[in-house]
């Protein structure tokens, strides 16, 4: 059923290329809601979307613009859902099954606070829940906004490069990431401005205390 699912994107890709940034964005999107997230095979999708970056079907750059994108909104839609609902939350149906999903997000966010949303996106099941559970405890926007962005844009090429590097292994085929050179540019100077941002709040919260 995965292998049926990935080769119709990839069909649906090829055939309609004008449509293939709405398609990332939806897949990046859907990933990353609430619930939705958690069954998706997202990580599987984003490899076989890298893998056709390695074959010049899709660009490097717009590609990844447009799975950053989804993946923030579909952030920014579970944490409204938090936010609105609230304790609400607890009882939905699926998550009364499944209560270790939201144990688990909760006892994540409670460790490592807005900083959680960055490196939640890089854990397994639960990163689908964490902007949920920063809605329900009522985190502030100030601080909500910039780090998902920002991880949103790191998550983006961390899920895409595997499929681009296996596509390009496969292929025979020189690796051209030297000539991608802004997109690794962009992606460092938004590590650096991560590590001052992390720094300076320490910082503030150690003058605070």
């Amino acid at each position: 059923m995965l292998t049926d699912l990935l080769n119709l994107i990839t069909q649906w890709v090829v055939d309609y290329p004008l449509w293939s940034g709405a398609l990332i964005f939806s897949v990046a999107m859907v990933e990353s809601l609430a619930i939705v997230g958690i069954v998706v095979p997202g990580v599987a999708i984003m490899f076989a979307i890298g893998a056709l970056i390695s074959n010049g079907t899709l660009d490097l750059l717009t590609t990844t613009v447009w799975a950053a994108a989804g993946a923030s909104v579909g952030d920014g839609l579970s944490f409204a859902l938090g936010n609105h609902y609230k304790e609400k939350i607890y009882t939905v149906s699926w998550f009364e099954k499944h209560p270790e999903f939201l144990q688990k997000g909760h006892a994540f966010f409670e460790k490592y606070g807005m900083f959680s949303i960055l490196i939640g996106r890089f854990v397994g099941p639960i990163r689908a829940v964490i902007p949920l559970i920063a809605g329900v405890l009522d985190m502030p926007l100030k601080q909500y906004i910039p780090i998902n962005i920002i991880a949103s844009i790191l998550w983006a090429p961390a899920y895409l490069f595997p499929g681009l590097l296996f596509g390009n292994a496969i292929s025979n085929t020189p690796n051209s990431l030297l000539d991608n050179w802004p997109v690794w540019l962009i992606i460092c100077v938004l590590v650096i401005l991560l590590a001052k941002f992390i720094k300076n709040n320490r910082r503030n919260n150690s003058q605070n205390n």
